[in-house]
């Protein structure tokens, strides 16, 4: 319902159905889009409009051209009268000022003022003098001063004054903290050195902190250890020995209220691993589908990482997952924590015994460095503050592997990654 009709001077005539909150921004607006200062329109302002007609309105109202409105002169849109134009002013032009062309070309104007700022700000933060620094996932600390460096490799630190060592998230980051920053510390402070705890959210990142000797000694899972033996000479230094065995063993679960039996119920199901080159968490489940004919990149329905395996347990219990393959020793130490675990899941199956996760080093690193690392963990069982971190962690002592202990498993892993 139109409301009132009023001249707009010199040239055009807009009729508006209800004040406009902003009547100067569109009155700028008109005059630089239209490029001409004869082309201007007087918006209508709330007191423009009788209060009998008017009605408030939210949004943005239309505007049209007299001649639209003058067609309808004759239908009753408002008890006040038309003004005609006068004959003495300058002619009307033939078309007025399309509204919707107005809108399009101010929407464009707005969409190429944030593409540039857009623009602005990514070539901000891409042309620094180090842009490799906005894309790697984390940095690196200096052992001298705490300056960010590109590389520290371990045998080329002059004041050798730390001892880094990394540790796999075969347990989640919060309580591999809690277990094994005491034993970081109880090595440092026997080899005279500042210790340092290195920790990723992955086996192969972990593995890399090793080839690329930014860490002195790792902790990692078998598979990661088989694949950085093959890739870049890894070694295995010690292993631990948990009674009185130097192996584990990799454990199928599935939620108490699950009606499967075997593995090959889990079809198309959602199964949940610590990591994709985890022995116990995917090898060991992938290595049982191929015996049976079946492919593991294709068996499951969905395949979870989770990143570690209290994860990958807690996701059974919570009934996120259909299944999941965990670390043995993991799984006993968390029921030995809080046995109504037990309750809650059931084991399907459980695997041969695998040679037990290593500590291992860069086959370049310092000889002298490596002999002192090996001399105390090989003796941390007959010191007291060392037996005592070693009885936290369930470990009765360090020993050096036998030659045959992952020989099984380098055959399993070279047949699932089809090494020749």
């Amino acid at each position: 319902m139109l409301e009132k009709i009023e001249d707009c001077a010199p040239r055009f005539r807009y009729i508006q159905k209800a004040p406009f909150p902003y009547p100067r921004i569109l009155y700028i607006v008109n005059r630089v889009l239209l490029h001409s200062p004869r082309l201007s329109c007087r918006l209508l302002h709330k007191g423009d409009v009788s209060p009998k007609n008017s009605r408030r309105m939210n949004s943005f109202q239309a505007f049209k051209p007299v001649a639209e409105v003058t067609e309808r002169a004759g239908s009753p849109m408002t008890n006040n009268p038309i003004k005609s134009h006068d004959s003495s002013e300058s002619p009307l032009p033939n078309k007025g000022a399309n509204p919707k062309r107005i809108t399009k070309i101010s929407l464009a104007i707005v969409l190429m003022i944030g593409m540039g700022v857009a623009f602005y700000e990514v070539i901000k933060q891409t042309g620094s003098n180090n842009p490799i620094s906005h894309f790697s996932i984390r940095k690196w600390i200096s052992l001298k001063g705490g300056r960010e460096v590109d590389s520290v490799p371990a045998a080329n630190v002059a004041d050798k004054l730390a001892i880094r060592i990394a540790i796999a998230p075969i347990i989640s980051p919060e309580k591999s903290l809690e277990m094994y920053q005491p034993f970081v510390d109880y090595i440092g402070r026997r080899l005279g050195r500042k210790p340092l705890a290195l920790y990723r959210p992955t086996y192969s990142e972990t593995n890399d902190l090793i080839r690329y000797q930014r860490c002195d000694i790792a902790i990692v899972c078998t598979y990661p250890f088989i694949r950085g033996e093959k890739e870049f000479g890894m070694q295995a230094l010690v292993v631990p020995q948990i009674k009185g065995v130097e192996t584990y063993q990799s454990i199928l679960l599935v939620p108490q209220t699950s009606r499967a039996i075997k593995l090959l119920d889990l079809r198309g199901k959602r199964f949940a691993s610590a990591d994709i080159i985890s022995t116990t968490g995917w090898l060991f489940p992938a290595m049982r589908l191929l015996g049976s004919g079946e492919d593991p990149n294709k068996f499951f329905g969905e395949h979870i990482i989770t990143g570690s395996h209290d994860r990958s347990l807690q996701a059974v219990i919570d009934g996120f997952v259909d299944g999941a393959a965990v670390h043995g020793i993991v799984y006993d130490q968390m029921v030995a924590k809080d046995p109504s675990i037990q309750n809650k899941i059931r084991v399907l199956e459980k695997s041969p015994p695998f040679g037990i996760p290593p500590i291992v080093v860069h086959p370049s690193l310092d000889p002298e460095l490596r002999e002192a690392i090996l001399s105390v963990l090989l003796n941390m069982n007959q010191d007291a503050q060392g037996k005592e971190i070693l009885t936290k962690l369930q470990i009765e002592r360090y020993v050096i592997p036998d030659a045959d202990l992952f020989a099984p498993l380098r055959l399993a892993v070279g047949k699932l990654e089809k090494w020749r």
